[in-house]
């Protein structure tokens, strides 16, 4: 007989630091009245500031720490041409950031403030987590001897990861900050490189602010902008061996 096993996600994105005191204390219920293990995560852009210009104070990040976020993807507004400012924003915020396509120039050795993927276990279930960030110039443009960051193609960076890690994961799970198309375009070449384990993949994105899914290649899920809702997600796993396989994904928008 077959073990069966649930972990559940909830996931933001695009919040714009738009939680306020109300929607922050029914996500805090929403956690505490989860009777399984669970993941807090969110694909970019929770910060009302820009990539140029910047808002020097984000008392949204107080409240964010409060909800103990397992981790949030690096969104457009979170970077920042400057890199005193940028660096400045990520130190605040008591999580893991991701962006696999992020790379510091300047700073190659183990980067602890943008981490490429973070590795979990939750009762048995391995899961890897992958960030992606929306590129904001192209790969070798001359922005980068300014800034000091280049934007790797996505792809790469993503490949790179799941070579290492799909024989120790039974989920790989992309926060991704691209878009809409560039998220479809990821999940098409998941299908074409990845088909023997396609069941591994879930991408949970943002930056288009739309509530979307499609399941053509692999399960895409966005989630409505400004908290105007939070996406559940109950992954059902069963034990296969040494891992686990996963059967089920149930959805369920909650209004917040």
């Amino acid at each position: 007989m077959q073990t069966k096993k649930v972990l559940t996600i909830f996931h933001t994105t695009d919040i714009h630091s738009k939680l306020n005191n109300e929607k922050l204390e029914k996500i805090k219920n929403l956690l505490s009245n989860c009777d399984t293990d669970f993941l807090l995560v969110d694909s970019g852009d929770m910060l009302l500031g820009g990539n140029i210009i910047f808002s020097p104070f984000e008392p949204v990040i107080k409240k964010i720490n409060e909800l103990n976020y397992t981790a949030i993807a690096i969104g457009n507004r979170e970077f920042n041409y400057f890199r005193s400012i940028f660096y400045n924003r990520l130190k605040k915020v008591n999580t893991y950031l991701l962006a696999a396509n992020l790379i510091d120039l300047r700073f190659k050795k183990n980067n602890q403030k943008i981490k490429k993927k973070l590795y979990l276990e939750f009762n048995g279930i391995k899961i890897c987590l992958i960030g992606l960030t929306k590129p904001q110039y192209p790969e070798k443009h001359f922005w980068e001897l300014i800034t000091g960051f280049r934007f790797s193609n996505y792809f790469d960076s993503v490949s790179y990861i799941i070579k290492d890690y799909y024989k120790i994961s039974d989920l790989f799970l992309i926060l991704s900050h691209l878009g809409l198309a560039d998220d479809m375009k990821l999940a098409e070449f998941l299908q074409k490189n990845y088909s023997h384990i396609l069941n591994k993949f879930i991408i949970l994105g943002g930056h288009d602010h739309k509530e979307f899914f499609d399941n053509s290649f692999v399960p895409i899920v966005h989630t409505e902008p400004y908290l105007k809702k939070i996406t559940k997600l109950e992954l059902i796993f069963s034990n296969n061996k040494n891992s686990f396989l996963l059967d089920t994904v149930l959805i369920d928008r909650i209004n917040l």
